[in-house]
């Protein structure tokens, strides 16, 4: 067993090489060249990258099957399996490199399968029973180090027969197991299964020879870069990177999108010339907004623009600045499923522009919003232009609205192009800025232009119209519409005669949304009503579209098509519902033509192959849709009847997609379903599903998780239903231990991303405890652990007001795990441990000042915390240098700053220092500006130069509202500083206040001046030190609130707030009341709310919502343009720390716990012993003295 104290660096750990175990399993009487292919092209490079890493690969080549099964060796099984066994039992789990192809699937086991079935499988593939038990250990869903590779059997006709019959083939056997479903892409996600090509090679010539296959690079890039990602998770816990090509699907159905939508743009070259234009020109320093009502054309003709200035960049016929090639991005909302999301959107940017990576992966869409705004601002950033398509279409969100992504001042090199819906929020937003965009209305199509689109439209179906007719048509008013005037084209299709071609000229309504509601009557008068009515309120149901095999399943049944009516009687109608939970046969291929044929000009392109996601292609339609078929029945009494439209379509889905084997589609549709019928009881289950939880799981923030389970209810019910869930998954005799313990620490993430810290830390003792007990305590695992413990308790923290005697328990916890992780990280080699590292003795360093804000304690004076954190700082420093880390060497710089001595000359010149860089890596407009510009600030404030602080609190006041957006509490936190008194008279004396503007119901003596006496200044500056000097204590780096606990929003969204002394006298105290009342009223509520409390504490287990905690940008955030030059892949990071230096913290931890070993303190878990025994809070301490503190902390608690 592990002992609680720091570990000891071993002498001699890397003396043996440790080993690694590749299987690599396929059928024994094919795949030859797979594994001869593997032989000489893969693992002679991986043997090589294993050496460096001063690794051993030991690969097994592990057959299953055979046509001569009764000359296979039982022994040399039960060899492999023993094998396999031992790596379980070393807690490093194998690696498995499977092969199999379609025809014959993956191998059935015991327990997924009726007996029958698979015996049949194996007496048709000559499998023995040894051969399942191998396998077994291969297709476990534990193991993350499994990779699935199914080849695609399209080339077996191309083959001639005598070569063909070497290759497996479909058989009863097989075709009968698919008939169950894919259990593999059933239990593993769908990145580790990869289908794979291959070429038939000629060996005619060389008969002794079996048939050769040829394979493409991408099938040895995708085997080597998973065992390397695998390798270097197990050995070093290295993370796997963020890569291009997890988005190169979605850029391609983009891309297909924008080249389909502009080949019908005609006309409107003037608009292209302009976009091309504020493209070339310098200094423009504003998007520019394509503006026009609905179906003006404002997406084609942004799509039109986009395709040109592409291929011209791809072509190099469009130079960017300064001789650099432009790097074009481009979006259209609602082109592709999950388009409308913008965090997804602002996410592709950021790694399409390479600055995501696993380090600064932003938490929410309001920490993406903040990264994002700081990329387009950043006079550093790449040349880049953006075309996004239906800016006002993204997700009513609070980044979405305000636009807080997109700074107000763009960089040099940065070029937007948007296309807005007039009037709508976000233009409203834009156009209110101090900097105006550049705004274009999309002009009426001149008649040329109308008459060719009809012409064009009509010529598709070899239709023409009379000269006559063609000029009625352009009287209308609404033909200057391009949208009105391609549905009216296909509303005359399919007329024969010029009567009926006149006829419909003159009824043809005028407006947009009254064509489209013609249309649906149309539908409804036609032979086929009830097919297309259904096509269309199903498409509208649904989450983003739906497949066309999903679509001829649900129209399968024809009896319920439609809904049933509200004169039905009460038993037809529960038989209608009993009805619509049945599996049906699909639509036939006659039928479904017809309905497609007459839908297809008003559903989104679905690509060549019609494999794509059909979708009503313009919110026109959704808006004609929603209000003909969506609106409740009403009974009797004039309210809402329990059954209408739109709870019908949305169960249907729901009843459908419920049986659904494909785990993404289940996930997209069934819980917005789910939602949208308010059935929290099906879809709280649903998300305890290990399957949807692993999926919807994000290390750094579980955002759709988390708003799902606020669609639930309480945080509470969401710890309650992973409580049950974790015990019935320990009950699970299947699962091994280290599953158990993974699932633990995933679960108490999300939990701390909920905001409920107390839980959390019971959930993560468990994890803890089975680690050690169990597992051997393996460093890259406990490195981790050790470090999540010690961010728990600081999260603890982070929910008290102010800085106080009170809050050392939580605090030494906060220092011991942090000392415990890095006395671990140092023996671990490779970047991402070094920059951990670094990032450990930042945290470490701020927490030394925070015991020093304390009071300090009998182990550890203050004067001696403030030694020991500059000592770690400086560690920092060299580590992030050494990096070529920037960002995060800025932020160090800050952090030593907040060490230095309050107000002096020193804290000074480290802020500016940090400033200066900070400014040249990530430009203004960036949260980590943001907090220096209010440090700086006080410090001035400190000397009593009230102008120059006035001046930098102007900056952080206008910082904040350009990435948090003018609503935000951090931007209220900051105006409300210079609405006071002394700001307000510099502001007045300056001429930036009008006397009509004065103050917020607080009066101004007129003999006041700048000029007051020194004690007078003493109580402004304590009363303002007491409030908000520092207000960006704790959460700095985030962008949200953390209203669960019922904490006052003071201490936990600052970065130094410091107590005063109890002998304030009472206005004092009572101005800092009227502060946190002041801002507790404009708190921005993300995701759950509850009401604020007067009084704080670390633990308050009586709020119980969850809340959408974005407020957590870490510093890992900030990196943008850090410098990626090679650096020692295995670098071992080694500080020369002394014994007694890494005793010392420990120390303290222990000595005033009172239990003699740190160990105990955790055997009380819900596992073990089922108590919950943590950490009490600082509310539980007794009287909370607060101090009375004359030196400003300014860092950040992150």
């Amino acid at each position: 067993m592990a002992t609680w104290g720091p570990p000891q660096p071993r002498k001699n750990i890397r003396k043996s090489k440790r080993s690694v175990k590749l299987y690599i399993t396929s059928y024994t009487d094919e795949f030859d060249s797979e594994r001869e292919y593997l032989s000489q092209e893969v693992l002679p490079e991986l043997k090589s990258w294993c050496e460096s890493k001063e690794l051993t690969l030991k690969e097994r080549f592990v057959k299953w099957g055979s046509k001569t099964p009764q000359s296979r060796h039982v022994d040399e099984l039960e060899k492999t399996q023993t094998s396999i066994e031992n790596c379980y039992h070393s807690s490093i789990m194998p690696i498995f490199i499977n092969i199999t192809c379609e025809s014959v699937g993956w191998i059935p086991m015991w327990e997924e399968y009726p007996d029958e079935d698979v015996e049949d499988f194996l007496e048709t593939y000559g499998l023995l029973v040894e051969d399942l038990e191998v396998m077994k250990a291969a297709y476990r869903q534990d193991n993350m180090n499994s990779l699935f590779l199914i080849r695609d059997d399209t080339f077996l006709c191309q083959i001639p027969e005598p070569d063909a019959s070497y290759f497996l083939k479909k058989s009863t056997a097989s075709e009968k197991l698919k008939l169950f479903g894919d259990k593999i892409s059933e239990k593993i996600p769908a990145k580790r299964i990869v289908k794979y090509s291959a070429t038939y090679c000629d060996v005619s010539r060389n008969t002794a020879r079996k048939p050769q296959l040829n394979f493409s690079s991408s099938f040895k890039k995708t085997i080597i870069d998973f065992c390397k990602q695998r390798i270097s998770f197990d050995f070093f816990g290295e993370q796997p990177r963020l890569s291009l090509s997890d988005d190169i699907p979605t850029k391609l159905e983009h891309l297909e999108y924008m080249k389909t939508k502009s080949e019908d743009v005609i006309g409107r070259e003037d608009i292209l010339k302009k976009i091309e234009d504020y493209i070339q020109i310098e200094d423009k320093d504003v998007p520019m907004l394509v503006l026009g009502e609905a179906g003006s054309g404002k997406s084609s003709i942004l799509c039109k623009a986009a395709s040109s200035i592409y291929n011209k960049v791809q072509d190099e016929e469009f130079p960017g600045p300064n001789g650099h090639r432009w790097n074009v991005f481009f979006h259209f909302t609602g082109s592709v499923p999950g388009s409308s999301c913008l965090e997804s959107m602002l996410k592709r940017l950021l790694v399409e522009m390479e600055v995501l990576n696993d380090n600064n992966i932003p938490r929410g869409v309001d920490a993406t919003a903040q990264m994002c705004c700081s990329l387009l601002s950043n006079p550093n950033t790449k040349p880049m232009i953006l075309f996004i398509d239906a800016l006002h279409q993204f997700a009513d969100d609070q980044a979405a609205r305000v636009m807080s992504w997109l700074p107000r001042k763009l960089a040099p090199q940065v070029r937007c192009i948007f296309s807005i819906l007039t009037d709508s929020f976000q233009h409203t937003t834009l156009v209110n800025r101090e900097t105006k965009p550049i705004e274009y209305v999309v002009p009426c199509l001149h008649l040329d232009s109308r008459k060719k689109i009809v012409t064009k439209l009509l010529g598709k179906y070899g239709k023409t119209i009379s000269e006559r007719q063609l000029e009625k048509i352009m009287t209308k008013e609404s033909s200057c519409n391009p949208l009105w005037l391609t549905v009216f084209c296909e509303e005359l299709r399919p007329l024969e005669n010029g009567n009926e071609i006149d006829n419909k000229i003159d009824s043809t309504p005028e407006g947009l949304l009254n064509l489209m509601d013609a249309v649906l009557k149309r539908f409804e008068g036609s032979p086929d009503r009830d097919l297309s009515i259904a096509t269309i309120c199903l498409l509208e149901a649904s989450s983003s579209g739906l497949l066309e095999p999903e679509l001829r399943q649900l129209l399968g049944n024809t009896t319920t098509l439609m809904p049933p009516s509200e004169f039905d009687e009460k038993e037809e109608k529960e038989s209608s519902e009993k009805e619509i939970c049945k599996q049906n046969l699909p639509l036939s291929d006659d039928l479904w033509n017809v309905v497609y044929s007459q839908l297809q000009p008003f559903l989104t392109p679905s690509g060549k192959t019609r494999q794509g996601r059909l979708n009503l292609y313009h919110q026109a339609l959704h808006h004609a849709v929603k209000n003909r078929y969506f609106k409740q029945v009403e009974d009797q009494g004039g309210t809402g009847g329990e059954e209408d439209n739109y709870y019908w379509w949305h169960k249907m889905l729901a009843s459908y997609f419920e049986n659904s084997d494909n785990l993404d589609r289940y996930i997209e549709e069934y819980l917005y379903q789910l939602v949208c019928l308010e059935d929290s009881y099906r879809l709280s289950d649903c998300l305890c599903d290990w399957k949807v939880f692993d999926a919807l799981y994000n290390e750094e923030y579980s955002s759709k998780l988390l708003e799902y389970w606020r669609k639930v209810g309480k945080a509470t019910e969401m710890i309650t239903m992973y409580d049950r869930a974790l015990k019935k998954f320990e009950e699970d005799e299947s699962v091994d231990e280290e599953a158990i313990s993974i699932r633990y620490e995933k679960v108490c993430r999300v939990v701390i991303q909920a905001g409920k810290y107390q839980e959390a830390l019971e959930l993560l003792k468990t994890a803890l405890k089975i680690e050690e007990k169990e597992l051997g305590a393996r460093p890259h695992r406990m490195v981790e652990l050790y470090a999540l413990m010690a961010e728990i308790y600081d999260e603890k923290l982070k929910l008290n007001d102010f800085v106080s005697p009170s809050q050392i328990p939580d605090l030494r916890m906060t220092i011991y795990y942090g000392k415990k992780s890095i006395a671990l990280r140092k023996t671990l080699a490779g970047n991402y441990h070094k920059f951990k590292l670094g990032m450990s003795f930042m945290k470490l360093a701020f927490n030394m000042e925070s015991w020093e804000a304390c009071g300090g304690g009998s182990e550890l004076s203050g004067e001696q915390a403030l030694e020991v954190g500059n000592k770690y700082i400086d560690k920092a420093l060299e580590i992030f240098e050494e990096l070529n880390d920037m960002g995060h060497y800025a932020e160090a710089q800050m952090t030593k700053g907040v060490l230095a001595p309050r107000g002096s000359m020193e804290q000074l010149k480290l802020y500016n220092t940090a400033k200066d860089l900070c400014m040249q890596m990530y430009g203004e407009y960036h949260i980590l500006t943001s907090r220096l510009y209010i440090n700086i600030g006080i410090v001035y404030e400190d000397n009593n130069d009230y102008k120059k602080a006035y001046e930098y609190f102007k900056k952080w006041a206008r910082v904040s509202e350009q990435i948090l957006g003018p609503d935000h509490p951090k931007t209220q936190r900051a105006k409300g500083v210079l609405r006071e008194t002394r700001y307000r008279r510099i502001a007045k004396s300056l001429g930036e206040l009008e006397d009509g503007d004065l103050l917020d119901n607080t009066e101004m003596d007129s003999n006041d001046d700048t000029d007051e006496n020194p004690e007078e200044q003493d109580r402004d500056v304590e009363n303002f030190q007491s409030t908000h000097s520092d207000l960006e204590r704790y959460c700095e780096d985030g962008p949200g609130i953390d209203l669960n606990e019922g904490s006052t929003l003071n201490h936990s969204e600052s970065s130094a707030s410091i107590g005063r002394d109890v002998s304030n006298d009472n206005n004092n105290s009572q101005a800092n009341l009227d502060r946190c009342a002041e801002e507790n009223s404009q708190a921005l509520m993300n995701g759950y709310s509850s009401e604020l409390t007067a009084n704080s504490s670390s633990d308050n287990d009586s709020s119980e919502d969850v809340h959408d905690d974005q407020s957590e940008l870490y510093a890992e955030d900030y990196v943008f343009n850090s410098v990626s030059d090679p650096v020692i892949d295995d670098f071992n990071v080694n500080l020369e720390d002394s014994e007694e230096d890494e005793d010392e913290i420990v120390q303290l931890a222990t000595q005033e716990l009172n239990f003699p070993d740190v160990e105990q303190h955790i055997e009380n878990d819900n596992r073990y012993e089922d108590l919950r025994e943590g950490h009490e809070s600082s509310d539980q301490e007794g009287e909370d003295t607060v101090v009375d503190s004359n030196r400003q902390v300014t860092g950040d608690r992150n």
